[in-house]
């Protein structure tokens, strides 16, 4: 994810991404949570789009306040085994409905 994305975050577990080049794209949130270890904030959305295996694909970023906005970061490398924990347990969750 680019350092230069905003996110807005909405009513109804939706987030408004504003691009680079400033196209806006609504996104649904699957999970918005803060690490209470080291004070982030994280989101995990998606765009509805497939992967090749018909896989939804699930975007990951951090979420920095700035004034009234979000921007999102990308997830430095030293904190991406937590979040990818997070995310194995969201898709656990969903295949044992």
């Amino acid at each position: 994810m680019n350092n230069r994305m905003e996110g807005h975050v909405m009513k109804d577990n939706k987030l408004q991404v504003v691009g680079e080049q400033g196209e806006i794209t609504n996104a649904d949130v699957l999970l918005h949570y803060k690490n209470n270890a080291n004070n982030k904030e994280y989101v995990l959305y998606t765009f509805h789009e497939l992967d090749e295996q018909s896989m939804e694909t699930i975007h990951a970023s951090a979420l920095v306040l700035d004034g009234d906005n979000y921007k999102l970061e990308k997830i430095p490398d030293n904190e991406w085994t937590e979040v990818k924990d997070v995310m194995r347990e969201i898709i656990r969750n969903e295949e044992g409905r």
